[in-house]
């Protein structure tokens, strides 16, 4: 639709629900989705956001999870408005300060004190959407199971490292995968598993941290959102400061259930290894097929991140073909000309 066409029925939308004209409707920076976000300014004392997205399935989980996280005191945008068709709604602003954006200027110790923040939100959307969501509502996948596991792993394997050009035995990368799979099925998903909790998804207004982005959320482990939080590449935490924080979160976590903490490091480890192939697959089918630069910087980081990982996790995982292949992986680079 073309995006004249978008901001009329915005306007129609914002002026069905708050009965008072628009003076601007600016278009937002797109990341790596296909929505369209769009910042409306007008006689109200605040700001609205207008989405426009035409997977309407994708919406309505949107639009449902945040009613279920509004009840439970998590700062998530409130929707004011869905249009008819469902491809339109209104929500409200959280700001346009990333966490990702902000922690650049802060010290470490800064850093460490607002991850606790988030980490202990993370532990309050995780048991509350876990007590409160109807999972049949999911738009992704009901649940983080084998099929979701393999489709992260296959993710990595035919976009990035298929178009690496390393050659591979299919057999032995199968085995290997089944090994993790295995591994990681021994986790409890009984919980909400946000999916991409990572620090662009967390907005800081005026100290005030927001939550969007949780649409493809799903029941699942509790260590999978703890992983893409602290292993995000461009956050690049120090690995002192992941543990203090993952210390930090077993500890809060421990106050309102009961974990087997040996069991749930060594889960968590093997969490570390399929999101950062996952995230990998990501920036390649992002960055070097879609030619989204931030993406493709992301790489070195990453690759760096699941060189180290193979070391730790070959300990608690037998698979000894994935670890050579891992070996071999080089930057993807994007050809210019």
């Amino acid at each position: 639709m073309e995006d004249s066409l978008i901001q009329q029925q915005i306007t129609e939308l914002f002026q069905s629900r708050f009965s008072t004209p628009i003076k601007t409707v600016d278009l937002l920076p797109g990341a790596g989705s296909a929505r369209r976000y769009y910042r409306i300014h007008s006689q109200l004392p605040y700001s609205v956001l207008a989405c426009y997205g035409t997977n309407c399935e994708e919406n309505e989980t949107f639009i449902y999870f945040s009613s279920v996280f509004k009840k439970a005191n998590i700062v998530v945008p409130e929707v004011f408005a869905v249009n008819a068709t469902k491809n339109i709604y209104l929500i409200s602003d959280l700001g346009s300060s990333d966490v990702l954006t902000a922690k650049q200027n802060m010290s470490e110790t800064e850093i460490e004190s607002l991850y606790k923040r988030i980490l202990k939100d993370l532990i309050q959307i995780q048991i509350q959407g876990g007590k409160h969501i109807d999972f049949s509502r999911c738009f992704v996948r009901q649940e983080f199971d084998r099929t979701a596991m393999f489709w992260d792993l296959y993710y990595f394997k035919y976009y990035y490292l298929k178009i690496s050009g390393i050659e591979c035995n299919d057999q032995k990368l199968e085995e290997d995968f089944e090994r993790i799979v295995a591994f990681l099925n021994t986790a409890d998903r009984n919980y909400f598993m946000y999916r991409d909790f990572q620090s662009r998804n967390i907005l800081l207004n005026d100290n005030t941290l927001g939550y969007i982005d949780f649409q493809g959320g799903m029941k699942g482990p509790l260590q999978y959102d703890v992983v893409s939080l602290l292993y995000q590449a461009k956050a690049n935490l120090s690995a002192e400061l992941r543990e203090r924080l993952l210390s930090f979160y077993i500890n809060e976590l421990q106050t309102q259930i009961t974990i087997d903490e040996s069991s749930f490091r060594k889960q968590f480890q093997g969490f570390v290894f399929i999101r950062i192939l996952q995230t990998l697959g990501a920036y390649g089918f992002r960055g070097y097929i879609q030619r989204k630069q931030h993406f493709i910087q992301s790489i070195p980081q990453a690759l760096e991140n699941i060189k180290k990982h193979t070391n730790i996790i070959q300990n608690i995982i037998e698979i000894p073909y994935l670890s050579n292949l891992i070996e071999q992986l080089e930057i993807l680079t994007i050809d210019k000309n």
